[in-house]
């Protein structure tokens, strides 16, 4: 969780903590025999000086105001703050390679503020020689010589999802109806599923029986834990853009409000759509529109699919007029404290969110674009009376209308705004379930 004022990490005060081993005391990394981070000192002239490889961000001319904004954050210089950045790109790479190298033995991934933003690999059990070698081997493999740490834990990611699927379940039926809500979701860097309970509002008698008997049921596992405010849906009611068609606009609907993401390409041909929030489409299945900078109302288009449900929250609208949008992979960034005006700001990559991660997001109701933390993966929620699934969490910054938002950093997209808690604490869909989904691909940057 975090402070949006100071951008520092807070303490919980957790009722159950599990055992992480190694977390602090980084005996497996203090070796450089044993430590990937202090081999393959052959390569690194072939690599960015920022510890990775990187051609198209080191050849990129626009004013990097992600990382003037993250070193303003963390009190750090800017090559820093740049080679944090780059290794929480590679982040999602690695921890993709990882998870099928190690399997079972697979811990989690997170990036530690404390550690100077590094990326944590967590290894279940004893991490051996055939374990250190995935990771080594993993990092190599994507030009990552630094950065990373490895360390044992007692669960494994598989057990993790495990347990917080049938938590998920459990709330589900638990909150149908009820004024209060759970929500839970993974915690890599606690090792644990993390149960929060609303600081206002009473629960139902099923909703303290299900607190129970899950700290019961998952023991280590088990981090209770609280949250303000309520989950609301950011539908409803900055600027506006003239074309090219771009993400980070506010699309209305008959009074309806939301905000128009990425564009997308079908996966079977050409036609081109618009990423927004799936709550946004109820009602308002027909043509969205937007505004040129001179007011005038032009239609984007009519939803074309659209899912609200435990499976995610996610929606196209098909764009009418793809001639005179001519739309293009950017979003639109406006000026804020972690921002700098960029009206064309590229998307060339799209992947999954890691914990601790930095994305930044345009909501079109909030009043400029803002940056923040993942908190949480794997997040069961329920808002507008739907229970929604695996959803992103974090400390970006909404309000209502901003529903369908682009999450991006760094040119990469990764997902959806969909509902906040409070302003800063906010819930996003991840974009990889969403083109999967929704059969489509962000398009992206050539």
């Amino acid at each position: 969780m975090y402070d949006r004022h100071r951008k520092t990490t807070l303490s919980l005060q957790w009722l159950t903590i599990p055992v992480v081993t190694a977390l602090l005391s980084g005996c497996l990394t203090a070796d450089p025999d044993t430590d990937p981070s202090h081999e393959d000192s052959a390569l690194e002239g072939h690599l960015s000086p920022n510890g990775f490889s990187s051609p198209s961000s080191a050849t990129r001319a626009d004013p990097d105001w992600e990382v003037e904004g993250f070193a303003r954050e963390r009190g750090i210089s800017y090559a820093e703050a740049q080679q944090r950045l780059g290794w929480q790109t590679l982040a999602p790479q690695l921890e993709e390679l990882v998870s099928a190298g190690l399997r079972d033995q697979f811990g989690g991934t997170w990036i530690d503020a404390a550690r100077g933003d590094r990326i944590i690999v967590g290894v279940a059990g004893k991490a051996g020689t055939d374990a250190l070698a995935v990771v080594r081997d993993a990092a190599r493999k994507i030009g990552l010589t630094e950065g990373y740490d490895i360390v044992e834990v007692r669960h494994s990611m598989a057990e993790l999802e495990r347990a917080n699927d049938r938590l998920g379940d459990r709330i589900e039926e638990v909150n149908d109806g009820a004024d209060a809500t759970l929500t839970a979701g993974l915690r890599a860097d606690l090792n644990a599923v993390e149960l929060q309970v609303p600081a206002e509002g009473r629960l139902t008698a099923a909703q303290r029986e299900l607190v129970a008997a899950a700290r019961a049921e998952l023991g280590a596992m088990f981090v209770l834990g609280s949250y303000a405010g309520r989950a609301t849906a950011r539908a409803c009611v900055y600027p506006h853009c003239d074309p090219p068609l771009r993400g980070g606009i506010r699309i209305t609907n008959s009074g309806a409000g939301c905000t128009g993401a990425f564009i997308a390409k079908s996966k079977v041909d050409d036609v081109l759509y618009q990423f927004t929030a799936g709550h946004c489409a109820p009602g308002n299945t027909d043509d969205w529109s937007t505004r040129f900078t001179d007011n005038s109302s032009h239609v984007i288009g009519s939803v074309w699919h659209w899912e609200w449900h435990k499976g995610g929250d996610m929606a196209i609208l098909r764009i009418k007029n793809p001639g005179g949008w001519d739309p293009e992979p950017w979003v639109h960034v406006t000026s804020g404290p972690d921002t700098t005006t960029n009206t064309t700001y590229t998307i060339e990559s799209d992947n999954t969110s890691v914990l601790g991660m930095r994305i930044c997001t345009t909501g079109a109701f909030y009043g400029r674009s803002d940056c923040g933390y993942v908190s949480q993966l794997g997040v069961t929620a329920t808002y507008g009376g739907v229970t929604v699934r695996k959803l992103g969490r974090g400390s970006f910054c909404g309000t209502g209308g901003d529903s369908g938002a682009p999450m991006y950093a760094s040119h990469v997209a990764y997902g959806l705004q969909v509902a906040g808690y409070s302003e800063c604490d906010s819930l996003y869909q991840g974009i990889r379930a969403a083109e999967s989904v929704l059969n489509v691909n962000v398009l992206h940057a050539p």
